[in-house]
């Protein structure tokens, strides 16, 4: 299916505005490095960020060997936000809703996912909800349709500081979002928290039941964790159009979500399940995974002419990492001979890398606060992911005084 342009520029024009307007400090705006040097820079494995760690190879994963603990200079008070105020959400099966208009809910048992996994798979939207209906997950009455506002957003892997382990953090970057905080404890699966961006679904008959629209939800998460410590992270570079044609069944990004979150444990698993399917992109948008594990492995996985790719990277933004032609790039393919590329700013990069380098291992306040130095003015929520404790705390439309705090 080809995207429409006008439907692109007008999109395109809502992101640049979005990503030009962001109140990041002016000294994070650094000029673009020479290609050669960014391609070498993409290579920074799981946490390469300080010359005291020791990186192994398995199986074309890096793993982070024990990380030598460094003293850090004291942290000003102008790098940390004064206090918090974190409030404990009791998740049950009821949907909750908070005053900012998020909710939060959990779904137990069989939402389907062993049957998705058997069919042959789905290659757009218009075919998740056929597949919903099907298995009797949403009515047959039910008028959905998944819409893309786009989204812009950005996300880090670090060494805690004071214990073993990692925080994964992630801003979700597009102005207004509403989003749902999932817990997912499938019968046969990992149980994850997991976030969903409700303005991505349109109830065009209001017909939705509380128990449709989670199961609905399980299946268009953008960013979570699960038991094991693994996370995943959507981000957009760009609108597609895609033409895979191989035996391997069909997946699209939002559904590759999900299954990663309750079957692979590892980076090194998640990659393998990855291949095994022919990636179809949700609501047209280009989507590029950030993929963290709890022994601190960190992938970006992207595609390119149809073909699966990862890099070795903690930091993940809205531009390619593979070194090539799309590197450092947003990306609008109409079709395969009409592709157009458009270099990013890497200030949200530039922000979060220059942070890892002063603070290589952090204590959970330090992440928030490296969220908030990141955010732009269109952030909807921020996330600290505790891969160890199984818990996440949310922050959301930029207020990072006030923060709700989820445990599997």
């Amino acid at each position: 299916m080809f995207v429409k342009n006008s439907h692109i520029i007008l999109a395109f024009i809502y992101f640049a505005l979005l990503v030009l307007s962001s109140p990041i400090k002016d000294n994070s705006n650094k000029a673009l490095k020479s290609s050669q040097a960014e391609e070498e820079e993409v290579t920074l494995s799981a946490i390469e960020i300080s010359d005291n760690e020791e990186i192994i190879e398995d199986s074309g994963v890096e793993i982070l060997s024990d990380i030598e603990e460094e003293s850090q200079a004291a942290i000003s008070n102008d790098d940390l936000i004064k206090s918090e105020i974190i409030k404990e959400i009791e998740v049950t099966n009821k949907i909750q809703e908070i005053d900012n208009g998020f909710r939060f809910s959990k779904i137990e048992g069989n939402y389907g996912l062993d049957e998705f996994i058997k069919s042959n798979g789905i290659t757009s939207d218009a075919d998740l909800i056929e597949f919903l209906k099907e298995n009797q997950l949403i009515s047959e009455s039910a008028n959905i349709t998944l819409e893309d506002p786009g989204f812009a957003c950005s996300s880090f892997l670090v060494h805690k500081r004071d214990e073993d382990g990692f925080y994964f953090g992630r801003n979700f970057d597009w102005i207004h979002s509403k989003g749902m905080i999932l817990l997912t404890y499938p019968e046969n699966g990992y149980s994850s928290i997991s976030t969903v961006n409700l303005s991505f679904i349109k109830d065009n008959n209001n017909s939705l039941t509380e128990e449709e629209l989670k199961n609905l939800s399980v299946y268009v998460p953008v960013d979570g964790v699960n038991e094991k410590g693994l996370t995943v992270s959507a981000n957009m570079v760009g609108y597609i159009y895609v033409d895979n044609d191989t035996p391997k069944p069909d997946i699209t990004a939002s559904v590759a979500i999900r299954l990663l979150l309750d079957k692979a444990a590892t980076v090194e698993e998640a990659i393998n399940i990855l291949k095994e399917y022919d990636m179809y992109q949700s609501l047209n948008l280009y989507i590029h995974f950030a993929i963290t594990d709890a022994e601190g492995n960190a992938v970006v996985v992207e595609y390119i002419n149809n073909e699966m790719t990862y890099v070795h990277s903690p930091i993940n933004e809205n531009f390619f990492l593979t070194p090539g032609d799309y590197y450092g790039n947003y990306v609008f393919i109409f079709s395969e001979d009409n592709i157009e590329t458009l270099p990013l700013p890497q200030d949200r990069y530039n922000i979060i890398k220059e942070r890892l380098e002063k603070y290589p291992t952090m204590t959970r306040e330090q992440v928030r606060d490296t969220l908030s130095a990141s955010s732009q003015e269109g952030t909807s929520w921020s996330i600290v992911y505790d891969k160890d404790n199984k818990e996440a705390y949310y922050y959301f439309y930029l207020d990072y005084e006030h923060g709700y705090h989820v445990k599997l």
